[in-house]
């Protein structure tokens, strides 16, 4: 069994469709039909049926999917690995990140990260499906809120934070200590709409307080929701540390009395080779956070 059949193999898994998957291996279509079947008949086992028009996997075939992904994950992995022990700081870093509020504190990492690994190509990917990309591979790293158990994944929490409720320096409530959750009942506030991850946070906890907020606008911007807020439209409600990258708007940050928060997770692969750049970069996030 050769690796370029089984690549043949899981392009036609993908495809379920010889003509495409030929295409795209770039090969005729009796070649690629002729390595099926000599890799048929090694399994000694039919590997696709065609049912009309339709090509379909076997059972064998979908059991050979199965180790041949791990095959083709495990190459990958030694590649990176001599890779890395060959070429140094060179290479590839994919990150998504949850997009808006964190992107303020991920400057001076890649500032920081790139003094130590200048060769290193980075793509930052600002997303809420950080972790549906981690998982079908599409990125190395994802970063955002806490995720569930899985056995896929190697999950690291770093950081807890609470949120603040931010006003412009003229607000009656500028100068208050703190806010009860009752109060923002009656403030005019600027929210992320519903839907986004930070919104669904609040209205969460809004829900187990007992209280209802007054959203007067709506963008899904960090940066115009503090605009917002600087030319007293309405206040905000967001994560505690931004008052460090908006104070100079004169902007205020108050405590909320029994606060909603929010776990931060850095998570990848467990079955994926995680580069030198790539151990850097997540230790670069967690002693930033």
């Amino acid at each position: 069994m050769e690796i370029r059949q089984l690549n043949y193999f899981l392009m036609l898994c993908k495809e379920l469709h010889f003509s495409e998957a030929a295409f795209k291996l770039g090969i005729s279509q009796p070649t690629l039909s002729q390595q099926i079947r000599v890799l048929e008949g090694e399994i000694g086992a039919p590997l696709f049926d065609r049912i009309g028009k339709k090509t379909v996997k076997t059972e064998a075939g979908e059991l050979l999917e199965h180790y041949a992904l791990k095959v083709h994950q495990d190459l990958e992995n030694a590649k990176k690995a001599i890779s890395d022990l060959i070429d140094f700081n060179k290479g590839h870093l994919r990150i998504a990140i949850l997009p808006s509020d964190l992107d303020y504190r991920l400057t001076e990492i890649l500032i920081d990260f790139r003094k130590e690994f200048p060769n290193t190509k980075v793509q930052v990917f600002p997303t809420i499906e950080s972790l549906t990309k981690v998982l079908g591979n599409e990125v190395d790293i994802g970063i955002g809120l806490k995720v569930e158990a899985n056995s896929h994944l190697e999950r690291i929490p770093f950081y807890t934070e609470r949120y603040s409720l931010f006003v412009n320096e003229s607000h009656d409530l500028s100068q208050r200590r703190s806010v009860k959750p009752e109060e923002l009942v009656d403030i005019p506030l600027v929210m992320y709409p519903q839907g986004k991850c930070g919104r669904d946070l609040i209205d969460k906890w809004c829900d187990r307080q007992g209280v209802t907020i007054n959203s007067v606008m709506e963008t899904g911007s960090a940066t115009s929701l503090f605009q917002l807020v600087q030319k007293d439209i309405g206040a905000t409600i967001q994560p505690s540390q931004l008052i460090e990258n908006f104070q100079s708007l004169g902007i205020r940050a108050i405590p909320i009395e029994n606060a909603p928060t929010r776990e931060l997770d850095i998570f990848y692969r467990n079955d994926k080779y995680l580069s030198k750049a790539a151990e850097g970069f997540m230790k670069r996030v967690i002693e930033r956070f």
